[in-house]
């Protein structure tokens, strides 16, 4: 199956996805919708959140080769999982490279920066937006 970026803009655009109690990402078609916009056109990357809930925040970014994000933090923990090429993803001071599969897992408030070393896309999640309870204890 091909994935339909016009399809994937369409939902977008109408907002089906991104508050709804249960949502199905099709990345690749995703990747090809953003690739295909404006925004990613005018610049070296692109950004969209893809699913928004109470404590959670999806987005996926699509890089040009050789795009950056610099040094910046997020103020909750990230998940960021490479979807397509490949990215250096510095943090405290050390380089990841992240490739189709990989995760990474970083802590609120450290700093980091991203470099496209080709044309890449990845998932970013911000979790932690309200206190986690464990599910042994309070």
């Amino acid at each position: 199956m091909n994935p339909d970026p016009a399809e994937a803009a369409d939902a977008r655009q109408q907002g089906e996805r991104v508050g709804a109690p249960v949502i199905e990402l099709d990345c690749a078609a995703d990747i090809a919708a953003l690739r295909a916009s404006d925004s990613y056109g005018r610049a070296d990357h692109a950004a969209e959140t893809v699913a928004k809930q109470s404590g959670l925040r999806v987005v996926l970014v699509a890089l040009k080769a050789g795009g950056q994000m610099h040094e910046h933090h997020a103020d909750a923990p990230i998940t960021v999982h490479g979807l397509a090429g490949r990215i250096q993803f510095t943090v405290g001071g050390q380089s990841h490279e992240l490739v189709p599969g990989r995760v990474l897992v970083v802590a609120a408030g450290l700093r980091h920066a991203v470099l496209a070393i080709e044309e890449s896309a990845f998932l970013l999640t911000i979790g932690g937006l309200h206190p986690v309870h464990d599910a042994n204890g309070p």
